[in-house]
């Protein structure tokens, strides 16, 4: 237990951020989603245009849902049937939309970008959009922002190193410069291998010897470390799975994934076999344990891939959109539950948006892109940010209807440092190049 309180001593924050318990939870798509058809102007005029842009790729009015408030300036807007779980929390003012997002050095025009002024790094690159979108530097980074967010919040936890948890392997989002990224299975803690063999479990003492040969330092330092990074995993290990079996969450529904089209060969056909409803709830019941463990501050990761759609789109997009509300719908459910809806905010972050312009089978990579944030915390039920007009050839399309972002990564992150506790000098230091952006985005959270 002494290893993992250790780590509060490094953190450089006051230990009492004020507000009760709150949790961080990014959910990043990787591959790329084609946002544009989650969210489709249905005014007659406008969806002309959407559909002469996209081609093969446009859903048709008919298979377009009007979520109640899915308006910004007169526009209306529609989702397809499959987000109909995530946009219910819409509707009660639960979630918000916040459109045409992504990476930005500074507020930039299209006469700039094809100037090639102040361009951010390495555009269209996987790898590199990735690490952008979780760090705010393309690949290489070594902190992300909600690693740097957790150095300043660590000292409000009992125990520091469950800070920053993923529940999708490592990711730099949650690397920082003092706190350690916890990772955590689909089913819990994880457990040294070694000590569930049969003939280790069957003796206590040989599995008492075992653990003493696994966190006993040798001379050389990386024995040392080796050592001293064993000891906190075991004992991490027995903290936690004490804390769950303290807790219950609601199970994840056997409800079916339905997409318009056949699910694909490998796809989960229940949302509780699905690994990101499965990640969720073990992210709920993370947080659920939160009073037991001490916790005040808490930012987590979960993942779902699959989303780079040169190809099958049409068939594949709606079934992952339909895992990703299905799972974010049962998540939230679960916190509502358990009385901690208003503790917790919900993003999704992805690669890039994708090019408005079919290329036949698909569509490729771009840039600006609409997200979703949830929780108890959300100014719901509003777009946030102008959504642009969704058409080839206007100022925000920057080639094959790559959208120029109108807010960046930078300035939603500041939004949610705010919500967790951060003073804005904090937001600045943990969030390089935010005073580029001046005060643009109107608040996204209630406090």
């Amino acid at each position: 237990m002494a290893g993992l309180a250790a780590l509060s001593s490094r953190a450089s924050r006051s230990a009492n951020p004020g507000g009760g318990y709150r949790a961080l939870v990014c959910l990043f798509m990787l591959g790329g989603n084609d946002a544009h058809n989650w969210f489709v102007p249905i005014d007659p005029a406008e969806h002309a245009a959407y559909a002469a842009a996209r081609g093969d790729l446009a859903l048709p009015l008919a298979a377009l849902q009007s979520p109640a408030g899915l308006v910004q300036d007169g526009r209306r807007f529609g989702t397809p049937a499959e987000l109909a779980p995530l946009m219910r929390w819409y509707e009660q003012g639960r979630a918000a939309v916040v459109a045409n997002v992504g990476p930005l050095v500074r507020p930039l025009t299209r006469a700039e970008f094809l100037a090639e002024r102040d361009v951010p790094a390495k555009l269209f690159s996987h790898n590199d959009q990735v690490s952008t979108w979780q760090s705010l530097s393309p690949e290489g980074a070594r902190a992300g922002w909600g690693g740097r967010i957790a150095d300043l919040l660590m000292a409000a936890n009992a125990q520091p190193l469950f800070t920053a948890v993923s529940a999708a392997g490592n990711a730099v989002f949650l690397s920082g410069r003092d706190v350690v990224q916890y990772q955590i299975g689909a089913n819990g803690a994880a457990r040294v291998r070694a000590l569930d063999e049969r003939w280790v479990t069957g003796s206590s003492t040989v599995g008492a010897l075992l653990r003493e040969t696994l966190v006993t330092a040798g001379d050389h330092p990386m024995a040392g470390e080796y050592a001293r990074v064993m000891a906190r995993s075991i004992a991490a290990e027995g903290v936690l799975s004490s804390a769950f079996g303290r807790v219950s969450v609601p199970p994840i529904p056997a409800t079916p994934i339905l997409g318009g089209a056949p699910l694909p060969t490998g796809s989960p056909a229940t949302l509780d076999v699905d690994p990101l409803a499965r990640q969720l709830s073990v992210v709920a019941q993370m947080i659920a344990a939160a009073p037991a463990l001490g916790l005040q501050r808490q930012v987590f990761m979960v993942s779902l891939g699959a989303f780079d759609t040169h190809a099958n789109q049409l068939r594949d997009h709606p079934v992952l959109t339909a895992r990703v509300a299905l799972s974010i719908d049962y998540f939230m459910g679960a916190l509502q539950s358990l009385g901690l809806l208003d503790a917790v905010t919900l993003f999704t972050a992805s690669d890039f948006g994708r090019t408005l312009v079919s290329n036949g089978d698909g569509s490729d990579h771009g840039w600006g892109a609409h997200h979703v944030v949830l929780g108890g915390g959300v100014r719901g039920g509003q777009i946030h940010g102008r959504f642009p007009v969704v058409a080839t050839g206007t100022p925000d399309d920057v080639g094959s209807g790559r959208l120029l972002p109108g807010l960046s990564v930078v300035e939603l992150a500041a939004q949610f440092g705010g919500w967790m506790g951060l003073s804005p000098a904090e937001q600045a230091e943990v969030l390089p190049g935010l005073s580029a952006f001046g005060q643009r985005m109107a608040p996204l959270m209630t406090a």
